[in-house]
């Protein structure tokens, strides 16, 4: 019996070797530059010593600046920029770690770029080297949490903010997870739990609809681009690593400019209520719950989302096409 046991403790552990090493090489076969998914309109832009993709179309006196969720990128944003360009200038970005923008160190320019407070000042940096004026803030979900925190400190910099969905609470991993996965250990360790990682990640685009049949081929492709980006996988690692345990929502009543909140009444990942509650805190803000929608309500009912955005511009005198 004892024999039976290390013979398959010894089998394991070649498995385990066997797996780890073919998971090196899939993870560096996969790497492509990112000027290779690039689009005709796509554009590249050093910020901070990172190298940033957006897009940059429409003009007008008015600036949507568009800040994608968790996993997303500027192509999220595809089927309400032409619309929203009629009333102004559209800038949609690739947050660091995500889309085709770079995956530096998470210590660059005295920030980490991964980290709620690094990315907005990545934000700031981004709309002065692009002179963007009029800003009204688009943020989903992650993306929503970091236009709430980048109200809160630079409201001198927005005409408006609109927050679909989004991701306000502090988080961060547990303690001792996160000292693991700081530690050397957690980069050798990497390879082993990337791949449930990247799954979990496929399965939330579904989670994210209320109606499945609305998820195309090209929208998932969209997505899993990223996942083929070079050093993707060191960028997942730093995005894991990243201190997000800022408290955004202690701030929200400090938001004083004009405020949309949307949420998709069908959720899957946020709650309605709670998104409610974020209007709540902030002052003469305008809360809209778009029905039978997902998580992405620009994505699913973006038809309903253009709607709401363009009365809250009209009633607020920012926008009236």
């Amino acid at each position: 019996m004892k024999k039976f046991i290390k013979i398959l403790a010894v089998v394991l552990l070649f498995v385990l070797v066997v797996y780890y090493f073919f998971s090196i090489v899939s993870i560096k076969l996969s790497y492509h530059n990112p000027e290779d998914f690039a689009d005709p309109d796509s554009k590249f832009i050093n910020v901070l010593h990172i190298k940033i993709h957006y897009k940059d179309f429409g003009r007008g006196e008015n600036t949507f600046l568009l800040i994608h969720g968790f996993g997303a990128g500027a192509f999220s944003f595809e089927n309400v920029s032409k619309e929203l360009a009629k009333c102004g200038r559209v800038v949609a970005l690739d947050l660091p770690g995500f889309g085709l923008s770079e995956r530096p160190s998470n210590n660059i320019s005295g920030i980490d770029p991964y980290s709620r407070v690094g990315q907005i000042e990545v934000l700031k940096a981004f709309i002065e080297q692009l002179n963007l004026n009029n800003i009204i803030l688009i943020g989903h979900s992650m993306g929503g949490g970091i236009s709430a925190l980048f109200a809160e400190r630079y409201p001198e910099l927005l005409k408006a903010l609109v927050l679909e969905d989004p991701a306000t609470k502090s988080y961060s991993l547990p303690k001792g997870i996160s000292n693991i996965m700081k530690s050397p250990f957690g980069k050798i360790i990497l390879p082993l739990i990337i791949k449930p990682i990247t799954l979990s990640l496929k399965s939330a685009i579904n989670k994210a609809y209320f109606d499945k049949s609305k998820i195309t081929e090209d929208m998932r492709k969209n997505y899993l681009k990223a996942l083929s980006i070079e050093n993707w996988d060191k960028g997942l690692y730093y995005l894991l690593i990243a201190d997000n345990s800022i408290d955004i929502e202690s701030g929200l009543s400090d938001i004083h400019i004009p405020t949309l909140v949307i949420a998709g009444a069908n959720d899957g990942i946020i709650d309605s209520t709670s998104i409610k509650k974020v209007a709540g805190k902030i002052p003469n803000s305008k809360f809209v719950e778009i029905k039978e929608c997902g998580h992405i309500p620009h994505e699913e009912k973006p038809l309903e989302f253009l709607q709401s955005v363009l009365d809250f511009l009209r009633l607020a005198n920012i926008c009236c096409i």
